[in-house]
């Protein structure tokens, strides 16, 4: 367990940084000259985080980490599996927009300015979701414990 641990916080920290990267990397628009290796750019970060998120995921769910955290505190198992939906919900919202990003021809596009608000949005929820989930771990090791006792 302590290494999957182990991995999990290196995971997060990488999430972190590259959460990081993503929130500068969209905070401006593109000149219509530079458009297509931005786009390129950015759509190739995107998906290396997309990666990176769905090996985390897996790390987490099917890892044993899910369950063995269940086992921890059965009665926070309701919070585990909302985390676990959040889970699906960032990995379609990312799909999506990586979809959507695809479709954008040119600088001008409306939807670019579109897809950095949802950007935006998704990078907010991840960063949300991880402070529940650290909240559920924390909670789970004391009640394994007996520390809020």
């Amino acid at each position: 367990m302590h290494d999957l641990n182990t991995r999990i916080e290196e995971d997060h920290n990488e999430l972190r940084a590259m959460l990081h990267s993503l929130e500068a990397a969209f905070s401006a628009l593109p000149s219509a000259a530079a458009f297509m290796d931005w786009r390129l750019d950015r759509m190739a970060r995107l998906r290396d985080f997309q990666s990176l998120l769905l090996k985390h995921f897996d790390l987490e769910e099917q890892g044993g980490y899910t369950d063995d955290l269940k086992q921890a505190a059965p009665a926070l198992v309701p919070q585990i599996e909302h985390l676990l939906e959040d889970h699906r919900k960032i990995e379609s919202d990312l799909g999506h927009i990586l979809d959507s990003f695809k479709q954008v021809r040119d600088a001008e596009s409306p939807l670019l300015e579109r897809l950095q608000r949802r950007i935006q949005d998704l990078l907010d929820f991840i960063r949300a979701h991880e402070a529940e989930e650290n909240g559920v771990i924390q909670e789970a090791f004391y009640r394994d414990y007996g520390v809020g006792d």
